[in-house]
């Protein structure tokens, strides 16, 4: 017998059309039948649920769970206490807007993951990567006042490394808390104030102990690429998934192609990023040509049959909202991509970067029944998808959870 069962568009995450007169059962936690209503028998007395479409849950492989807008003023919300109550709640902003999966870059997603995994904590399913490394000077040295001492001491963000006997230290910190991948800054980046984007960071001495001592962990290298020449030294260390991709060439996308790396997108803030209030000068300038550079890569990218994840590196800012984390969608859109492109990419691609596919990130038969019911239809305007108020119900392994 079955728990419930839903009625409408089912878009699976897999196949290339909807079903618009769709079927998805449920039993416990498991989906046990998704298809077509002209090949189902409907059982006497069945709990049934109306929707305008079914889609599988969510997934943002770029988010920092690191809860500043919820840390308070006290101490200017530094505490790590604070910021960690406060991604607590953010996650659950995260559920309401359909995201039942997330690849975080944070040392709080460590502690947020075994929270959600021992049912204490409303959250999505959470694959944490530690502290992101870098190297001194680099894309995520934001405090160049302060010591690399200080800074390995006192962020729970970022962790400078430099040579390779501390990148090797660096890596077997992350997994000795709990990482279960490891993310890295290769390039330069927008958001730094000492670096250029198409700065190239760590030497491939360093890149190839990194990635040799992930390997070991059974994990990958998640590489921060907003320049191309840095992208291309991590491709050639064994790094497979490039994050941002900003800028990018034939060489890299050929190697990406060839090594069946991953490309994860973040392009609503790359697109968006010019139009937020109170950027500083020299940021301005870096975002200048970004945008259209962002969306040759993605044509380039889709030209090759390299697979594009979902991410955003939203953070809860006021620039960034949690609910509006489906803008992702539309942006992919603005970008080239269709529709059924951008869902795929924020759902089975997403599921693959968590290393969770086999069990989630489509609605087949046998997979976890992680479904998110929405209002409209995504494949006609793809903008249902970005504000949570439009994501009528979520559902994990069976359970309601909005």
């Amino acid at each position: 017998m079955f728990d419930f069962i839903i009625k409408g568009r089912l878009i699976d995450g897999v196949s290339n059309e909807p079903i618009e007169r769709g079927i998805l059962a449920i039993q416990g936690d498991r989906i046990a039948y998704a298809g077509a209503e002209a090949g189902f028998s409907m059982p006497e007395n069945a709990k049934v649920i109306s929707a305008d479409t079914i889609l599988p849950g969510f997934f943002d492989v770029h988010a920092h769970l690191v809860g500043h807008e919820d840390a308070g003023d006290f101490a200017d919300g530094k505490f790590f206490g604070d910021q960690l109550l406060g991604a607590a709640y953010q996650t659950g902003v995260l559920l309401d807007a359909g995201f039942t999966g997330i690849r975080d870059m944070s040392e709080a997603g460590l502690y947020l993951s075994r929270a959600q995994q021992r049912g204490i904590l409303r959250a999505p399913r959470i694959m944490p990567g530690g502290r992101i490394l870098g190297i001194t000077s680099g894309h995520i040295d934001m405090d160049p006042y302060m010591s690399k001492a200080d800074i390995n001491r006192s962020s729970t963000y970022f962790r400078l490394c430099d040579g390779e006997a501390d990148c090797l230290l660096a890596v077997r910190e992350q997994f000795r808390i709990g990482a279960q991948f490891i993310k890295i800054c290769a390039t330069g980046g927008v958001s730094s104030p000492t670096d250029r984007i198409d700065d190239v960071q760590f030497s491939p001495q360093e890149l190839r102990v990194i990635v040799e001592e992930t390997q070991r962990h059974h994990s990958y290298v998640a590489a921060h690429c907003t320049g191309n020449e840095g992208a291309y030294q991590a491709l050639l260390a064994g790094v497979t998934c490039i994050e941002h991709g900003v800028v990018l060439t034939q060489r890299e996308i050929d190697l990406m192609a060839e090594k069946n790396a991953t490309l994860v997108t973040t392009l609503a803030v790359s697109l968006g990023v010019a139009n937020f209030p109170g950027l500083p000068d020299w940021m301005k300038k870096k975002v200048e040509t970004t945008a259209q550079c962002n969306i040759e890569t993605i044509a380039m990218a889709r030209k090759a049959g390299i697979r594009i994840a979902l991410g955003t590196d939203y953070s809860n800012s006021k620039n960034t909202p949690y609910a509006k984390l489906g803008e992702e969608f539309h942006a992919m859109v603005k970008a080239g991509m269709t529709p059924m492109e951008a869902i795929k990419a924020g759902t089975i691609h997403g599921a693959y970067l968590t290393r969770s596919d086999s069990e989630t990130g489509s609605l087949e038969a046998g997979k976890l029944a992680d479904i998110v019911l929405v209002k409209g239809n995504p494949l006609q305007s793809i903008t249902c998808l970005g504000d949570s108020q439009n994501i009528e119900s979520v559902f994990l392994g069976g359970r309601k959870v909005k």
